[in-house]
């Protein structure tokens, strides 16, 4: 066994390896500060969410967890993430519905649900590495990272996540919020957002990555 590809290496596991640089990507929520860059999280994040309950999440159904199914877990968090992801863009854009709701203490919950989800997040993701061959592996890092590049930048808490239409909303809610950034002058993911390889190598940035085609595909 060589060194690159040890059990816990990024090689050996490139979907966990990829999420690792996504939300390392993301920074601390709770030390927004700018408008801007509290957008860049938002899109970030939501992005993030979709890719892994559009590619992920269907290969973990049925396997049960210390508290219950993983997917449904994950489903469950990550929608209470979603809506907290909601309230601070509310917050942001000086929506009325957010007026009187002070922005810390919507940045302490965005936090405390980030974690409650990471922590399933990461259970799900080791499983689910650890049931697949390295071929397997690297396919579903792929369909990660083409997902990425393609999701929803704004949350969307009501949105389906199961089933076929999973891929229709995916598509709908990306197209659409790509709009309205441009039309918002809203920064999106933003420059050095990492598309991860499948090898856990060296990865552009995600306006670089959008204007590349994978040309690895799936074999």
């Amino acid at each position: 066994m060589t060194v690159d590809r040890l059990p816990d290496s990024p090689a050996a596991r490139p979907l966990a390896a990829g999420i690792g640089a996504t939300q390392g990507a993301v920074g601390e929520v709770q030390d927004v500060d700018e408008p801007e860059v509290g957008y860049r999280a938002i899109a970030r994040l939501s992005g993030h969410l979709a890719a892994m309950w559009c590619t992920v999440y269907p290969h973990a159904d049925g396997h049960v967890g210390t508290d219950g199914q993983l997917r449904t877990v994950c489903l469950s968090r990550a929608r209470e993430v979603e809506w907290a992801l909601r309230l601070f863009q509310c917050q942001l854009s000086g929506c009325v519905s957010a007026v009187g709701r002070p922005r810390a203490a919507g940045l302490i919950m965005l936090t405390q649900r980030l974690d409650s989800y990471r922590s399933a997040e990461q259970v799900l993701v080791t499983w689910l590495e650890d049931q697949l061959p390295a071929e397997g592996r690297a396919r579903l890092a792929r369909k990660y990272r083409r997902a990425l590049i393609h999701a929803p930048t704004r949350p969307h808490p009501r949105c389906q996540r199961t089933g076929p239409l999973r891929h229709v909303a995916f598509w709908l809610h990306g197209r659409w919020d790509r709009l309205l950034d441009t039309m918002d002058s809203r920064p999106g993911v933003g420059d050095g957002f990492p598309m991860p390889l499948a090898n856990g190598g060296p990865a552009p940035a995600a306006d670089q990555g959008q204007a590349v085609r994978d040309t690895t595909g799936d074999r």
